[in-house]
């Protein structure tokens, strides 16, 4: 065969060719192919941090950034019995005031006693001088009561005078002084001289109410008169 007849075969077979591949193409249905998600995500990488090496260190390297050391977190258990305790709790007292709460050191009844013996000789002696002067210049004939009521009166007035006066200006009596004692407040501190003259208005006005003013005393748990208890103040020794 020639050339020529070679060419003109295949160009006969050819069409025959296309119409079939056309048939079977319309034939068979064409399947979509799947289509993948074109969009991905971008992920930016950055550079691991790598220590750096020492090779001439004693210890172990230093990080630069921080470290977050993870600690476990401690919890107390629960209280026993919901909180419950069976021990009291501890209560706190009241402040003692001294005095009323707390007992007073005053001095003994017998240094007292001694002292008022003291100054009752000082007014009985000012007190005679002052009758005998007295006699001498009136030359008054008096009987037994008249000279007793005026004996007792004398003594009185002597006693609230010397008792005011040494007590008030001076902060002490000569008997008070002898024994080695003082008038002080429920606090410790020294009266002053306007607490002293209550103090001894006050014993007059226990003296006239027939003594029942020295006798609470012996009532009284700390030993002190009506008037020591009114003006706060007591007698006590001093400190040597």
């Amino acid at each position: 065969m020639t050339r020529q007849a070679v060419a003109r075969e295949y160009v006969d077979v050819a069409p025959e060719a296309a119409v079939c591949e056309t048939r079977v193409s319309e034939a068979a249905p064409q399947v979509p192919e799947p289509r993948w998600n074109e969009a991905t995500a971008k992920i930016i990488e950055f550079p691991r941090y790598a220590p750096p090496v020492w090779l001439h260190a004693l210890a172990e390297p230093m990080l630069d950034r921080p470290r977050i050391l993870e600690a476990p977190e401690v919890v107390p258990p629960p209280p026993a019995l919901g909180g419950m305790t069976i021990e009291e709790t501890e209560r706190a007292e009241p402040e003692r005031r001294p005095g009323i709460d707390m007992p007073l050191q005053s001095a003994p009844p017998g240094r007292r006693m001694l002292a008022v013996a003291i100054d009752g000789a000082v007014v009985l002696a000012a007190a005679g001088v002052f009758g005998s002067i007295f006699y001498r210049l009136t030359r008054a004939t008096l009987t037994v009561p008249e000279m007793a009521a005026l004996g007792a009166g004398l003594l009185s007035v002597f006693w609230a005078g010397y008792q005011y006066l040494l007590m008030v200006y001076a902060g002490a009596t000569p008997g008070l002084r002898a024994m080695k004692l003082r008038v002080q407040r429920f606090d410790g501190t020294p009266a002053r001289r306007r607490l002293r003259r209550w103090r001894v208005l006050g014993s007059m006005l226990s003296a006239v109410s027939l003594g029942m003013g020295y006798a609470w005393h012996f009532l009284d748990e700390d030993g002190l008169c009506w008037h020591e208890r009114v003006t706060k103040t007591y007698i006590a020794e001093e400190e040597s």
